[in-house]
């Protein structure tokens, strides 16, 4: 490899390294409040709620329960006490990146939002997930995270 090619090659993998940074931290929340979530629900039995500090709750809910890979799913968020201005889900494998999944729900009235997406298949046969619900509201962000799995098998409970 002659020097300018090796120049062009650094040069080039600089630039990935800047965008990449750049995007990681465009898609970055500053999160005002951190709702405390019951670690032992499970979205596949029914919604899960979550409680603020400073008052107010959050539900949450993945339709078909079995959450099936590589079909829609319909998101569901309800509030209470809570002015929120805008809701989004985003959508993380755990141990595993599995891409940008953060789809934007439509506010039904002033404390549903509703909304779609569809995760990808991994190559597990069961992956780890976490939605992290991101509220904006006049305090600012509200995160609040939900675990769930899902299940390659048909017959997954």
């Amino acid at each position: 490899m002659n020097r300018t090619t090796l120049v062009v090659a650094l040069l080039l993998l600089g630039i990935a390294a800047v965008v990449g940074y750049k995007l990681d931290n465009a898609t970055q929340k500053n999160v005002a409040q951190l709702a405390i979530t019951d670690p032992d629900c499970e979205l596949r039995k029914g919604p899960c709620h979550a409680e603020l500090p400073a008052g107010g709750s959050i539900e949450f809910e993945i339709a078909p329960r079995s959450i099936p890979l590589m079909k829609p799913l319909s998101l569901t968020v309800s509030v209470r006490d809570i002015k929120v201005t805008a809701a989004e889900i985003d959508f993380v494998g755990i141990g595993m990146n599995m891409g940008y999944n953060r789809p934007q729900l439509k506010q039904v009235n002033n404390t549903r939002f509703e909304g779609s997406t569809t995760l990808p298949v991994c190559i597990l046969q069961r992956m780890h997930w976490e939605a992290n619900l991101l509220l904006e509201t006049d305090m600012g962000t509200i995160k609040a995270p939900f675990r769930f799995y899902t299940d390659k098998s048909p017959a997954s409970p």
